[in-house]
């Protein structure tokens, strides 16, 4: 009797974290797929903002007399 008791309640334990692990996967999975998805909306903007910021740093070195970027500035 207490064999089938402990039986039951292994398996009973076992099944809940089946369902509790399928979920928190469900989970994750929606998770990191909404994280590409942010990640693919975002990429021009990002792109974009780079090429103005290196645009930005490049005509500051052209109009200043020193480009050597701040190496033997010190000396």
């Amino acid at each position: 009797m207490m064999l089938t008791v402990w039986l039951v309640l292994g398996i009973g334990a076992l099944l809940l974290l089946a369902v509790i692990g399928y979920g928190l996967f469900g989970h994750v999975k929606r998770l990191l797929d909404a994280v590409g998805d942010t990640r693919t909306a975002l990429a021009p903007e990002v792109a974009e903002l780079t090429q103005g910021i290196q645009r930005a740093q490049t005509l500051r070195m052209q109009g200043g007399a020193d480009v050597t970027r701040g190496h033997g500035r010190h000396a």
